[in-house]
């Protein structure tokens, strides 16, 4: 878990709790945004949250989409992805990015598609992890179950 023992900024929670519930937790959040203020998290539609930060950047867009069974959501997301293919063993797989301040991973969460990309914030792998974090979060949270 890359999020574990990752300080919070004081007011991340709350900014992520009033703008994203249910979608994202402070922790991965604050490892992606290290180095930066978050200024504002919201939530523009029902199963998205963008992510702005003090430069007026978006840092962090991510979002959910709903098929009917998890096998179409199997069978769908790998359509938005490089390879084109869903790794077996994460059932995730990564979008192109064209430098190392854009990454996009989308995955299988039941019968949804999780979508969340990283915009001018340099890689690293502890981002990578990070947004794994986020999936997998969502993969464990009442608004993938339904």
């Amino acid at each position: 878990m890359a999020a574990c023992g990752t300080d919070v900024p004081a007011g991340l929670a709350d900014k992520v709790k009033s703008g994203c519930p249910d979608l994202l937790r402070p922790e991965p959040l604050a490892v992606i945004t290290k180095g930066f203020v978050v200024s504002e998290v919201n939530s523009p539609e029902t199963n998205g949250c963008h992510v702005f930060v003090s430069t007026g950047r978006k840092a962090l867009s991510m979002g959910l989409v709903a098929y009917s069974s998890p096998e179409e959501s199997e069978r769908l997301t790998p359509m938005l992805c490089t390879g084109g293919e869903l790794d077996a063993e994460t059932k995730a797989c990564t979008a192109g990015t064209v430098d190392d301040e854009t990454y996009s991973l989308h995955a299988v969460a039941g019968r949804w598609s999780v979508g969340v990309s990283v915009f001018e914030i340099p890689v690293t792998d502890e981002v990578k992890g990070a947004v794994q974090q986020i999936v997998e979060d969502l993969r464990s949270s009442e608004k993938t179950r339904g």
